[in-house]
């Protein structure tokens, strides 16, 4: 039993081969977005993923997930005589809290699947820039393990442990709310979400930008795994594997994790602590564990721990008056480097989480999602860059933070609904000693901060006709902050106490919001769909906790609060050879929340609310077999940013200001092009391009107006074109297993220009340090799946 409409312009390939009919059925609905299920033992139902009760939801994801893809290839040994109309397999998603094909979503949504992920063997979200149009991610300066990612031009400049990002990182539906950390490694990732716009009702706190969710392979229940290894230049090794353990009882296991080490990617001389940097030492594991107690219960508990330790990332003194002078380095990664400081980095994540979903028929389904997290990190960096002690900073950082959010998703009729509730709290603590000038100048400071937040939000999608949808949402936010600071200056004349706000001195700060979304989504034909939308999104304010003064420390900024328009078209066209997406926004921005450096006693930057800002922007991507061994996908994002005001000392200077991390063109193409299939075996060559116009890091000023201040283009990072390369042997018998041999290679064109320009202004002898990206690598990996 099935729907035409539910069905209607779906292809399945040929079967070719013996079979149980629970196995049939499966292959012909991978990647459809169609589940089946056997009613008292007699009847087969086709339909949608996302009506399926939670408990066989369940099991048919288990089945299923490995296979669903966006483009992933048909099995062309058995694809037979109907090989022709094999097209672009379909992924399902859950961007709006339940099972959805990608197109069908109404808002722009970007989702990579598990053979894109697997292919290149991506971890980590560290690897996303220019896969996604609009979409770039960077680490902080020499901060490996802390990302900045920025989704239409929206992020948060300062990494700093306090502040809040523009783009909401979530694991598995676990919300991960600061930067620092966020590059870690996950070692069998399903597959990642890329929502760009606003996700304010659904996704909530600082999904201002966008969202970003990982999806990991949940225990599927039988005896199976993978094992891999690597090796390349500069002594790279990696080491990752997958244990999947058959089902004992109502329990299934999975275990999973890589270890990478990695030699600098620099030699350095004159220093006492290393000679070389950019050295690499991670591990991380995942423990997931599935219990299903019943028909109608699914219980899932994961830990995962990620341990990363490595000679940062050096500073490049690209700018420098005064005794800096003699050092300053062309604009240009350099091999050979000198500096004083230690340059090191130490970063431990871990986790836990309890997801509980709950059949609760006609009613919806129940799901509770539980969660701790806890960050352990440390550095000591050289900020200049030279083999002069003149600018160092160090930080010890502790943070835990809980979670608990409650959803109900269910469908009465032509109503969908998503209702839920949410509560997070955090608290972290940092020390930042700090030195200048030679040890003429230091300080001693640190500060800790606590966050409580509560919201409610409700989303309906309710079919107005067969072919127009309605949705509504709204999200209800309460928050509360406190800051606590410390700041001690040392000279030769002894110490002196600069600022000192214990816990409780000051006041906490309190913010509410209630944030809306409505989209209206019409079906033209069954592989044609366009939308409109209107979404809110809101970014807390908050206290400056690294600021230099007392006064600045407890000035509140404001929230942030977007609005953003979007129109887009999704279709499958030419038989389902072709997917064309198309989407086109404007962000109205109020109270834009900008990163500024303030030169004082310490390097310290503080966010101030510039005003308003718009940013107009069109996306496209594309996705294309244009033959069963072809595959091709490409996006192009465009960016037009504009402050409309920007209030810098009562002064209105929008037009004398750069947008930060808004480049005006991102481009991704990629070609996987099956060159050889066989018996033995299949040979696939891979190209991926990624291409980013040029960007700026900080807000600063086009032309200066005074003698202190320091030109806009001193600070930009040019654009640059990344290509990585992939020839993949796979599908190698090996008993019986299968065997997968990859020579690879990343940053091919070797692109040596600066992704990162921090300027540290005229009392800091005008210093600007650089950061680049890594220089050309390659390898061999070779892996075994059973």
């Amino acid at each position: 039993m099935f729907s035409d409409s539910e069905v209607r312009g779906k292809y399945a390939p040929a079967l070719n081969g013996r079979y149980t009919a629970d196995e049939a059925l499966d292959r012909l609905l991978t990647g459809s977005g169609l589940v089946h299920k056997t009613v008292r033992g007699k009847v087969v139902v086709i339909q949608r993923a996302a009506t399926i009760s939670a408990a066989v939801n369940a099991r048919e994801t288990v089945r299923q997930a490995p296979r669903l893809a966006a483009a992933s290839e048909p099995d062309f040994a058995e694809a037979g005589p109907a090989a022709g109309a094999v097209g672009i397999e379909e992924i399902v998603v859950t961007a709006q809290k339940r099972e959805q094909n990608l197109q069908d979503v109404p808002i722009a949504i970007s989702a990579i699947s598990p053979a894109f992920l697997e292919k290149r063997e991506i971890t980590s979200i560290s690897s996303l820039t220019s896969l996604a149009p609009n979409l770039k991610v960077e680490s902080a300066a020499g901060n490996r393990t802390t990302s900045i990612i920025s989704i239409r031009g929206g992020a948060q400049g300062n990494a700093q442990i306090y502040f809040e990002p523009s783009v909401g990182l979530y694991l598995d539906g676990v919300y991960i709310a600061k930067a620092q950390g966020t590059v870690f490694d996950v070692a069998d990732i399903e597959r990642i979400e890329v929502l760009r716009g606003p996700q304010g009702t659904l996704y909530g706190r600082n999904a201002v930008a966008g969202a970003v969710s990982i999806v990991t392979k949940k225990p599927s229940g039988e005896l199976g795994g993978k094992a891999e290894l690597s090796y390349g230049n500069y002594d790279y090794r990696r080491a990752r594997g997958t244990l999947d353990l058959p089902a004992f009882g109502i329990f299934s296991v999975k275990l999973s994790g890589q270890m990478t080490k990695r030699d600098g990617f620099y030699d350095v001389s004159g220093n006492a602590y290393t000679d070389e940097a950019q050295a690499w030492d991670s591990k991380s594991g995942m423990i997931q564990v599935r219990a299903q107690p019943s028909s109608a219960l699914t219980l899932d508990y994961t830990f995962d721990i990620s341990v990363a330790e490595q000679q940062t990332g050096p500073v490049h003194a690209v700018s420098g008056t005064g005794s800096l002078a003699p050092y300053v380095l062309p604009r240009k990664r350099q091999k050979h480097l000198s500096f004083d400081g230690r340059n090191h980095e130490y970063s431990k994540n871990w986790g836990h989480a309890l997801i509980a979903a709950l059949d609760l028929g006609e009613v919806g389904v129940l799901k509770s999602i539980t969660a701790v997290r806890k960050q352990h990190y440390r550095d000591a960096l050289d900020l200049d860059g030279t083999p002069i002690a003149f600018a160092a900073s160090s930080r010890e950082i502790h943070y835990k933070q809980f979670s608990q959010e409650l959803q109900l998703t269910g469908k009465t009729g032509r109503l969908n609904y998503v209702l839920g509730g949410y509560y997070f709290d955090d608290k972290g603590h940092v020390d930042n000693p700090q030195s200048y000038f030679s040890g003429l100048s230091r300080t001693e400071g640190g500060y800790g901060f606590t966050t409580k937040a509560y919201a409610a939000y409700a989303q309906l999608d309710y079919q107005l006709t067969d072919a127009l949808t309605l949705t509504g949402g709204l999200r209800y936010t309460n928050e509360k902050k406190t800051v606590e600071r410390h700041l001690t200056r040392i000279t030769g004349a002894g110490s002196t106490v600069v600022i000192d706000l214990p816990a409780g001195a000051t006041p906490p700060a309190k913010f509410e919001k209630v944030s809306p979304t409505v989209t209206l989504a019409y079906e033209v034909s069954p592989t044609v769909n366009v939308y409109a939308r209107y979404a809110q999104g809101f970014r807390s304010g908050g206290f400056n906790a690294t600021a230099n003064t007392t006064a600045d420390t407890q000035y509140i900024f404001k929230p942030q609060v977007q609005n953003t328009y979007e129109i887009g078209f999704k279709s499958r066209l030419l038989d389902n050879k072709l997917q064309l997406n198309v989407a086109a926004f404007q962000n109205d921005i109020d109270d834009l929340q900008l990163s500024v450096f303030v030169p004082g006693l310490s390097a310290s930057s503080v966010l101030v609310n510039a005003g308003k800002a718009r940013v107009r922007g069109v996306e496209v991507e594309a996705v294309a077999r244009p033959t069963d061994r072809l595959l091709l996908q490409a996006g192009v994002g465009y960016l037009h940013s504009k402050y409309l005001e920007y209030i810098d000392n009562g002064v209105n200077v929008a037009n004398n200001r750069t947008f930060t991390h808004a480049p005006k063109w991102t481009v991704s193409a990629t070609a996987d092009w099956a060159a050889l299939k066989a018996d033995w075996g299949k040979l696939n060559l891979i190209a991926d391009l990624g291409i980013v116009s040029d960007y700026y890091s900080a807000a600063a000023p086009l032309k200066p107006t005074s003698a202190t201040q320091t030109p806009a283009e001193a600070t930009r990072a040019p654009s640059r074109a990344m290509l990585d390369a992939r020839l993949v042997l796979s599908e190698l018998a090996v008993g019986n297993a299968h065997a997968t041999i990859s020579l690879w290679g990343k940053n091919l064109l070797n692109e040596k220009d600066p992704n990162f320009l921090t300027d540290y202004g005229a009392s800091f002898q005008r210093l600007i340090a650089a950061y680049f990206p890594d220089p050309r690598t390659y390898g061999v990996t070779a892996a075994i799946k059973f």
